[in-house]
Formats: C-alpha cells, sequence, structure tokens
C-alpha cells in the first residue's frame, strides 16, 4: 500500500504539471466549471433542501461530447426517477422494521451495482439504487418525509443534469467515442458468478449501515450508504479475485486521496474570510472543479481522484442557502465517505475472498 501512495503522488505531480490551457481538456473543464457553479446558484435560488447534489450531478454529467453528456444526462434522470418512486413507495412501509429496511437496502445496493455492471443501461441502474438508499435513509427517522425526500432528491439531481446538459449543447463538441458492450444479464451462477458476488457484498455493505450507524453514532449515513456504491461502482470486473480485489483496493486509495484534497481544500477555504462573501465563494467552487475535472481527464489513470476531489469538495462548501458558519458539517461529510471505507473492509474480512469466475466453456 505504501508503494501505491508513493506512486499515486507521483501521479499526481504530474497531472498537475501537464494542466492544459487548450484542447477538449480545457474546454471539459470549464464546462465543469460553469454547469457546477450555475446549478449550484440555480439550486440556491429555488431554496432546494441540499443544493450540493445539483452540484455533484453537473460535475458527473459533464462529459467530453455533446452525445456523451446527453447519454449520460438521459440515464441519471432516469434512474433517478425511478429509484426516486421505488424509495418513496417503500420506505415508509418499511421503516418501522429495522429488518426490512436492511432489505431493501440490501437489494437497492446489490442490483444497483449488478446492473452496472450488466446493462447497456447501466448508468440508469447505479443511480436508481443510489436515489431507493438516499429516499430510505432520509426517511429512516421520519416515515412520514419519504415524499419530501424523494421529490428533493430527484429535484436537485435532476436540474445539476439538465444545467450540465445546456452546458455541453453550448461548449461541448458534437464527436462521440462507442461505449464498451455490456455483458448483459447472463451467466450469473456461472461464469459471471463473480459480479453476482460483487454485487452481494455492496448490498451487504449498505444493508449495515443503519446498524452501525446507530451503535457507533456514525455522523452522515447516507454519504457513507453512498459512498459504498461508489467504490463497488468499478467499470469492469475480470473474474480474476485477486486481480479485481487490487483493482477495487487501488480504487479505494484513490477516493481517499481526492476526500482528503477535495475536503481538505473546502475546509481550508472555509477557514479564510473570502468564504463568507458570495463572489468568492462561488468562485473557489469552480476553480475546485475546474482543477478536478482536469485531474479526472488526464493521461495518468487517475480519473477518481478527480470525481472524488470534485464531490468532496461540493459537499464541503455547499451547505445551504447562506455561508457556511462551521466546519463541522463539512468535517462530518468527509468523515461519512471514510468511514464507507472502513466498513466495506470489514465486510470483506468477514466474508472472505470471492471466489474467481467460473472459465468460459470451450467451444
Amino acid at each position: 500500500m505504501t508503494n501505491r501512495a508513493t506512486e499515486l503522488l507521483q501521479l499526481l505531480q504530474a497531472e498537475m504539471a501537464e494542466i492544459s490551457f487548450s484542447g477538449p481538456r480545457f474546454v471539459q473543464a470549464n464546462m465543469a466549471a460553469i454547469s457546477v457553479g450555475l446549478a449550484v446558484v440555480l439550486a440556491l435560488l429555488l431554496q432546494l433542501d441540499d443544493p450540493w447534489w445539483a452540484g455533484i450531478s453537473a460535475f458527473m454529467c459533464t462529459q467530453a461530447s455533446q452525445p456523451q453528456s446527453l447519454q449520460k444526462g438521459a440515464l441519471r434522470i432516469v434512474g433517478t426517477l425511478g429509484g426516486a418512486a421505488i424509495g418513496f413507495v417503500f420506505a415508509p412501509w418499511f421503516a418501522y422494521d429495522p429488518v426490512a429496511t436492511m432489505l431493501l437496502l440490501y437489494f437497492a445496493g446489490t442490483f444497483g451495482i449488478l446492473g452496472s455492471l450488466l446493462s447497456p443501461h447501466g448508468y440508469a441502474w447505479l443511480l436508481g439504487g443510489i436515489t431507493i438508499i438516499m429516499v430510505t435513509l432520509g426517511a429512516l427517522d421520519e416515515p412520514t418525509q419519504a415524499l419530501n425526500v424523494a421529490f428533493y432528491r430527484a429535484a436537485e439531481i435532476i436540474l445539476g443534469t439538465v444545467t450540465a446538459l445546456l452546458t455541453a449543447l453550448v461548449l461541448a463538441p458534437p464527436a462521440s467515442a462507442a461505449g464498451a458492450v455490456a455483458p448483459g444479464w447472463r451467466s450469473l451462477l456461472g461464469r459471471n458468478w463473480h459480479i453476482l458476488s460483487h454485487a452481494t457484498r455492496t448490498g451487504v455493505a449498505v444493508a449495515a449501515v443503519p446498524l452501525v450507524w446507530r451503535q457507533l453514532e456514525l455522523p452522515n449515513l447516507t454519504q457513507m450508504a453512498i459512498s459504498i456504491g461508489a467504490i463497488m461502482a468499478v467499470p469492469t470486473l475480470t473474474g480474476v479475485s485477486q486481480r479485481d480485489q487490487d483493482a477495487i483496493a487501488l480504487r479505494t486509495l484513490h477516493r481517499i486521496v481526492g476526500c482528503v484534497l477535495g475536503g481538505g481544500a473546502g475546509v481550508l477555504f472555509l477557514a479564510t474570510p473570502a468564504s463568507q462573501i458570495f463572489l468568492p465563494w462561488l468562485l473557489g467552487l469552480m476553480a475546485g472543479n475546474w482543477l478536478s475535472m482536469q485531474l479526472q481527464n488526464g493521461r495518468h489513470g487517475i480519473s477518481v481522484v478527480g470525481v472524488q476531489a470534485s464531490v468532496a469538495l461540493i459537499l464541503t462548501l455547499v451547505q445551504g442557502a447562506a455561508p457556511a458558519t462551521s466546519l463541522l458539517p463539512a468535517i462530518d461529510r468527509v468523515v461519512g465517505m471514510l468511514g464507507a471505507i472502513g466498513l466495506l473492509v470489514l465486510v470483506n474480512l468477514l466474508l472472505g475472498p470471492p471466489r474467481s469466475a467460473e472459465p468460459a466453456a470451450p467451444n
């Protein structure tokens, strides 16, 4: 792990030295800064509950081209609406039963990751699972708030997504690259068993979040559950247990570093007087996301660091309708993200190493 951390620091230095001020990387960084800033401002003007979700959605849907942005944005909206509807229907029924709540979270986590790896519309599956988790945990203490949570989470995410799409239509090029072909929903008990095992571990970890939260009184349980899904949402799995575990461990390290970079920068900025003035605060938010997008699109393979840095920065700087008066909410959110990593490690230790995939049958 020490060698990986040292290598990652070297890659970060290389990325920072290669920051682009022209070309596609520069354009996409500008798009991210504009869409995140605009989405957060609109969410504040509309007095949405959690405007940071608008900013995160804007960053996530800022892609290199118009077709890519439109595709990702459409899948994010469909997944969010579907997850919000399911969460609204089931969360109030299950909220008074801890076992039923854990089962709902388990299935949301499992099928969210399973669909993200198997379906050609994987991003919609992932967002659907995450939204069910958000609504369920958001209404855990007050089940009557399920509709309120579902409505505002959907509104915030859709607002940020639409903002990114409009920015892409104005600034992004029309070209598009073909995406990878999804394996489809087959052979889950055969050669794709490793995918089912991976998704199941995600569901177990997500289901354990309320239990761990209540026992240890950890902050921000929703952020913990979402972070678990984000860590386990690897683009592909090879089926070779050791190789996949190494990839997840590396992804976890990248998320930790991104969390520390984005969250740390946000906390330092909040400690300055400039953070209490709207325009410097907004410019700081946009500049941080500009840099995060540069890291995401660099050539050294540390895109996860850039994504997580943006998420941590937005969660730190955007705390409501007024300038932040305390660093505690920001620290709580960062701790929630790091707590998710610890819970995943515990689940993997309890369940043991996953079994490698079965080889394909010869023709």
